[in-house]
């Protein structure tokens, strides 16, 4: 094996590299969306890889169905490096998502997610301060030290917020309302959206729903048909702050944030016709505090109190994202069903009819068919659509052609500049345009080495084209990124963080600084003093 004291980069640029070399770096075993499911990060991974080998590795581009990818990423987390998307959800704009959820060391359990493991005492605390701060300018400060230390760290890389066009038929669906984050696929618009012709709406989407199930960690696009069937105390509003949904008004809030009080309504029946409660209410929260995935939404709660249609809620501490991540996320469950359901069976159960109190309720589900819901007339805010049947699509182009072909009414996914440009070419076609606070990011398995190494994992980011991707791959549709928090969640977003563009000198340089080396063949080798 040859042994390169030096290694001169395309830029005629000399690194310094380890005098002695010791074993290869391992393979990057790198999962990555199939073409059919995202044509735009299918390109992106191929992109990423070509350069992470520029720089020395051996890359294995692994290429997976979607519930397949989120299964071995996020659910096992067998992986090296999975580059996959994390929905902007309205129930995100809150802070508290991205910094504690998805990267406090708490979150590191096969499910959680922390998908990468990443663990960092001096950013625990940031992200457990944020929590208790009721004034939103201190926590302000916390959240972007918090975004500072983890561009720094680069447990992640953040690569774009994606937004950009869902397509729909203007002809056949009027009353479009698409929202922050999520475009076609929110609430609003799938209780807003109008049939011309029909009773009915047909959405599609590239994936299939694995379950309908609340206990769930769910996958975005099952979540966004679970909160039809099902209702919360509030809901996230079109401007991204919490609206009293099942409640009446805003919480009574007391000592100091330690103490909510919400009055529920008295109109709210569920989907078989029992009156929705607050005994109901109380035996949801009781039950959430059993969930395997969702327990830690009310950790702080210590007591709850009921009389009349009221509910109060005692925590342990103050939670300052209390009534948009607890209020807002949980549903609200029937105990007439779920009642007898064991704890430990919670994930597992199937309701037959999936009974809730939401604006649509069940009808029929054929898994990689179709998913039907009708409007439930009982409801407070009627849908305006009879029937709502989400249909899933092998991949984006077959969607945009059962559009075209008058099959869908919306499709719920970002073509690709082609196909956008025939829509905008259709005068019974049209484009949904939105920003988006999630984003498209690649996560490193910090449990195994050598992703364990803030430098290899600096490096990495510096092999990632960010700005290519948004301006060629995607002909201009998002904007690149580089922190957790998107800018179009302005009032949150640090914009001063460290920022990693596409430069593979600074990765070569990065990789040298922690020590690593390479051959005569260029391939990465691990300093002898590793």
């Amino acid at each position: 094996m040859g042994i390169s004291g030096c290694l001169g980069t395309d830029d005629g640029t000399d690194v310094e590299g380890a005098e002695e070399l010791a074993g290869e770096v391992p393979e990057i075993h790198l999962l990555a969306p199939t073409a059919g499911v995202n044509p735009f990060r299918n390109e992106l991974a191929s992109m990423i890889a070509e350069n992470w080998e520029e720089i020395g590795f051996e890359v294995d581009l692994d290429e997976l169905e979607f519930g397949a990818h989120v299964d071995q990423a996020v659910v096992q987390q067998d992986f090296d490096a999975s580059l996959l998307g994390w929905g902007g959800t309205p129930e995100r704009i809150d802070p508290h998502t991205f910094t504690y959820d998805m990267h406090h060391s708490a979150n590191t359990q096969e499910g959680g997610r922390n998908t990468p493991g990443y663990a960092n005492d001096e950013y625990d605390e940031l992200a457990e301060l944020q929590v208790t701060q009721p004034d939103e300018d201190e926590r302000q400060q916390t959240v972007y030290e918090a975004q500072e230390i983890l561009a720094r760290d680069q447990p992640r890389t953040y690569i774009a917020n994606e937004g950009g066009y869902h397509p729909y038929a203007s002809a056949r669906v009027t009353d479009i309302q698409p929202t922050l984050g999520e475009g076609l696929n929110s609430f609003w618009n799938m209780i807003s959206a109008t049939p011309t012709d029909s009773d009915t709406v047909r959405f599609g989407y590239p994936a299939a729903i694995n379950s309908l199930n609340p206990m769930l960690d769910l996958a975005t696009p099952d979540r966004q048909f679970v909160r039809l069937i099902y209702d919360q105390l509030f809901r996230i509003g079109e401007d991204g702050l919490p609206t009293p949904w099942l409640a009446t008004d805003d919480p009574e809030i007391e000592d100091d944030g330690m103490t909510y009080t919400v009055e529920i309504r008295d109109d709210v029946t569920f989907h078989d016709g029992v009156d929705l409660t607050i005994d109901d209410v109380e035996f949801t929260y009781e039950l959430y505090a059993d969930s395997p995935t969702y327990g830690s939404l009310v950790d702080n709660i210590e007591e709850i109190e009921t009389s009349g249609n009221e509910i109060t809620f005692h925590l342990n501490e103050q939670y300052a994202p209390f009534t948009a991540n607890v209020l807002g996320q949980v549903y609200i469950f029937p105990e007439h069903i779920w009642g007898g359901v064991d704890p430990d069976d919670l994930a597992d159960f199937e309701d037959e009819n999936w009974i809730g109190s939401g604006p649509f309720q069940f009808v029929d589900w054929e898994r990689q068919s179709e998913l039907q819901l009708e409007a439930f007339d009982d409801h407070f805010e009627t849908p305006n659509a009879d029937n709502f049947i989400r249909v899933p699509g092998s991949n984006t182009a077959q969607l945009i052609g059962d559009l075209e072909s008058g099959q869908l009414d919306m499709v719920g996914t970002v073509p690709q500049p082609t196909a956008v440009d025939r829509v905008r070419d259709d005068e019974d076609l049209d484009l949904a345009e939105f920003e988006d606070i999630g984003y498209v990011k690649i996560a490193y398995n910090m449990r195994r080495e050598p992703f364990d190494d803030r430098h290899l994992r600096r490096a990495l980011s510096y092999g990632v084209p960010k700005e290519e991707y948004v301006e060629f791959v995607r002909d201009g549709m998002g904007t690149v990124t580089h922190s957790t928090i998107s800018e179009h969640n302005e009032f949150w977003h640090n914009p001063d963080v460290e920022e990693f563009y596409e430069d593979l000198t600074a990765a070569r340089e990065e990789l040298a600084e922690g020590g690593y080396g390479w051959d005569d063949d260029g391939r990465l080798h691990y300093g002898a003093d590793q």
